[in-house]
């Protein structure tokens, strides 16, 4: 039986802490559960928003309808291949496949949020994605209280992007991933490169154990805990340019730091240089920040406002037009 509360507050529901209220809010913990809301909603024409653990979502105001919180459970391995409840916490998820030995997560260590939400953002660090390893997920679409399922071809993945952040209205319940029982290691990323070798592991032979380790500890020192300074990580995705459009930016930026893919020509630039290099890592106004360990991350200190957040952000991103004609795109869902 599921339990709707009326007015509830989304405040330990999203990194930023902003105090905004759900109409109608329901946590389910079963595909069951979420039929039995999904119709409840349907019955009375009531219109659903999703929430996974709130860790890439920036609330501005209350939400009027049904605000559905999956926390669906599930872990299980078949050879190499894992199946997962989209409830799970993600960075559970990678420590216990290393624990079971099954590799090809570590470069995805501490990314916060949930299994859920990964597919949708199809979340990547250190020159790995989600979508190299997902097979299928099974999905809710919260329009007609049908189950699905997906391959990854129909999930439609790109930089950061998937068919889930265009259409609102699947929710994801499962995934499952193939995973690898060779120690096999992606260190290509220059920094994570250079981390290993700082450490006297050479890159070539680094476990994976190793690497998990590494991506923990470079994520620990260049970004805020959000459970001490509210935040959702990176503010703004990084830039994917075509060689035209790079050149231009080169010119004006000698030192740009880029990553070429040889397979489009594309490059991509850490957008954190170009806002660092405008004088804005560090810079507050009002009760919102940029933070001082990474130019790309937004801090709301106490007393601020989801108003102030978004005034702070079109400010940077104004700036960092008018020095550079590229525009900024922001990474979390606005609500």
């Amino acid at each position: 039986m599921i339990e709707i509360k009326q007015n509830h507050s989304l405040k330990e529901q999203n990194n930023f802490r902003f105090d905004h209220k759900a109409e109608f809010f329901c946590e389910v913990h079963s595909v069951e559960e979420s039929h039995e809301f999904i119709d409840y909603c349907l019955n009375k024409n009531i219109p659903i928003k999703l929430l996974g653990d709130g860790t890439n979502i920036v609330l501005t105001r209350d939400i009027e309808g049904g605000v559905l919180k999956v926390s669906i459970p599930g872990r299980n391995i078949n050879r190499n291949e894992v199946n997962l409840g989209a409830g799970e916490n993600w960075n559970e998820v990678v420590l216990w496949s290393l624990e079971n030995q099954l590799f090809g997560l570590e470069n995805l260590s501490l990314i916060p949020g949930s299994v859920g939400a990964a597919p949708v953002q199809n979340i990547g660090a250190y020159g790995e994605e989600i979508s190299s390893k997902l097979v299928s997920l099974e999905a809710l679409n919260i329009k007609t209280n049908e189950l699905i399922l997906m391959t990854n071809k129909e999930c439609k993945f790109s930089y950061r992007e998937s068919i889930f952040k265009k259409k609102d209205d699947l929710m994801i319940t499962s995934i499952k991933l193939k995973l690898s029982k060779e120690p096999k290691v992606n260190t290509s990323y220059k920094s994570l490169k250079n981390f290993l070798i700082k450490d006297d592991i050479n890159p070539n032979r680094a476990t994976p154990y190793q690497v998990c380790r590494a991506v923990t500890s470079i994520r620990n020192q260049i970004l805020p805990d959000f459970k001490v300074e509210p935040n959702v990580g990176s503010f703004f995705k990084n830039l994917i340019l075509d060689e035209k459009t790079f050149n231009k930016l080169k010119k004006k930026n000698v030192d740009l730091p880029n990553f070429k893919n040889p397979k489009d020509l594309t490059y991509k630039v850490p957008v954190a240089f170009l806002i660092e290099n405008a004088g804005w890592k560090g810079k507050k106004q009002g009760n919102v920040r940029v933070s001082e360990k990474h130019a790309l991350v937004l801090i709301a200190d106490k007393g601020s406002n989801s108003e102030q957040l978004i005034k702070l952000s079109s400010v940077i991103a104004k700036d960092i037009y008018e020095k550079t004609q590229v525009e900024l795109e922001v990474e979390p869902k606005i609500f």
